[in-house]
C-alpha cells in the first residue's frame, strides 16, 4: 500500500473533521467520507474508506442553540452505538456500562438506599476494573486519541508545521463537553427544575455542549484538564496512521490507484 505523503487537493477549510480512536488505528471523518487507517494484526497499515450519507435538516438544526449540541452528540453516539452492534463481543464492556448506567438512573425513589448504592458500586467499580484488564489497549487508544488531535490541528493550522509537533489537546473533543456536563449537572442538582431525568440530562449535555463552544480561548485550559487524562503522547507509528487517514480525508477524488 502506497502512502500518501502529501495531498495535492485539499478541502474547503470550512470544513470541520472529527474522529475517534481505536486501540489499533484512528478514523478520521468529514460530511463527506470517513477514514479509517488502522494496523491488523500483521501490523500492516490498512485504510478503510465510506461515504457518510448527510441529513439535509441536520443544518438547520446545528443552527438552534443547545438543540444543536444535543444533535451532535446524539448522533455521535448512535454512530458509535451502530460501530459497536456489528461486533457485540469486541464491545461488550459498552454495553454492559451502558446496562448499568441505564439502571441506575432508572432506579425508582421507592428503591431501598441500599440497592442503589449496590448499582452505584458496580456503575463506578466495573469501568475501574475494565480499565485495569484491558489497561494495554486503554493506553493505545489514548495515544491514538492524542494523534487523532494532532492530525485535525495540523489540518486546520494548514498544514504549516511537522504534524507531531502540534499540540494532542483540542477544543472540540467530547471529553471537554463530558467536563462540563459534569459541572452542570452538580449545579442542576441544587435545584428542582421539574423535567424527566432522561430531559434533564439531555437538557444539561446541550447546554455544556453550548458553554463550550462559547469558552474564550485563554480559559480553555479549565476543560482541557480533563482531556489530558484521556490523550496521552503518540508515538510514530500513531501519527502514521493519523496522517494516512488525514491525507485520504482531504482528497476530494478518491479512487482505488491513490491508495
Amino acid at each position: 500500500m502506497k502512502f500518501i505523503e502529501e495531498c495535492n487537493i485539499l478541502m474547503n477549510k470550512n470544513d470541520n473533521i472529527g474522529g475517534r480512536a481505536y486501540s489499533n488505528g484512528v478514523r478520521l471523518n468529514n460530511k463527506r467520507k470517513s477514514v479509517k487507517a488502522y494496523y491488523d494484526i500483521e501490523g500492516s497499515l490498512k485504510v478503510k474508506v465510506n461515504n457518510v450519507k448527510n441529513n439535509e435538516y441536520l443544518k438547520y438544526i446545528k443552527m438552534i442553540p443547545i438543540l444543536r449540541g444535543i444533535a451532535t452528540i446524539l448522533i455521535a453516539i448512535f454512530s458509535f452505538l451502530k460501530e459497536a452492534s456489528k461486533k457485540p463481543k469486541k464491545y461488550w464492556f459498552i454495553f454492559l456500562i451502558i446496562i448499568l448506567d441505564i439502571i441506575y438512573i432508572s432506579l425508582p425513589d421507592s428503591s431501598g438506599v441500599m440497592l442503589e448504592e449496590i448499582i452505584l458500586f458496580f456503575y463506578i467499580a466495573v469501568p475501574i476494573i475494565l480499565i485495569y484488564i484491558f489497561r494495554n489497549n486503554v493506553s493505545e487508544v489514548l495515544k491514538y486519541h492524542g494523534a487523532e488531535h494532532k492530525a485535525v490541528n495540523y489540518y486546520e493550522d494548514e498544514y504549516k508545521n511537522n504534524i507531531s509537533s502540534y499540540s494532542r489537546i483540542h477544543r472540540r473533543c467530547g471529553s471537554n463537553v463530558v467536563f462540563y456536563y459534569i459541572i452542570i449537572s452538580v449545579v442542576a442538582g441544587f435545584f428542582d427544575l421539574g423535567l424527566n431525568i432522561y430531559l434533564k440530562e439531555i437538557l444539561i449535555l446541550g447546554l455544556a455542549f453550548e458553554v463550550l463552544k462559547y469558552t474564550p480561548d485563554k480559559f480553555l485550559f479549565i476543560p482541557t484538564v480533563f482531556q489530558k487524562l484521556v490523550t496521552r503522547e503518540p508515538d510514530e507509528r500513531h501519527i502514521k496512521a493519523a496522517k494516512m487517514a488525514l491525507n485520504i480525508l482531504t482528497l476530494k477524488n478518491l479512487s482505488k490507484d491513490n491508495i
